[in-house]
């Protein structure tokens, strides 16, 4: 399973979230759903070695809902789940989790599509 398996593997655990946690944007699904992007991160390098095969990835995590009072408790059990991949394997046989760190989650309201955003970015290292 690779990081992005894992990622929504693990997300999915939350009740709210089973079967609602995509890759990339998808409209049209209904809310609460989770959106992440990610890349396959950057390589750590040490002087003498070069590339070594830890690598550090930063996905950004797009929670929504249509009320922001479900906005608060799903951000933070998100927040939750993530803080518990450090020093674990995630997944089913994913990667092992050495270190995760998150910015400020940023909340936003959609006036158009009248739905509710958190937005998450955090750095996880491989």
């Amino acid at each position: 399973m690779n990081f992005e398996e894992a990622l929504a593997f693990e997300l999915e655990t939350i009740p709210k979230l089973k079967g609602k946690v995509y890759p990339g944007f998808l409209p049209g699904k209904t809310a609460p759903y989770l959106v992440y992007l990610s890349s396959p991160g950057l390589r750590t390098k040490e002087l003498g070695f070069g590339y070594l095969t830890g690598r550090e990835v930063s996905p950004t995590l797009n929670i929504i809902t249509t009320k922001y009072s479900d906005l608060k408790p799903l951000s933070n059990q998100v927040i939750d789940i993530l803080l518990s991949f450090q020093g674990r394997t995630i997944g089913v046989d994913g990667p092992f989790i050495q270190e995760v760190t998150y910015q400020e989650p940023q909340e936003l309201y959609e006036p158009e599509p009248n739905l509710y955003r958190c937005v998450i970015d955090i750095q996880v290292y491989l």
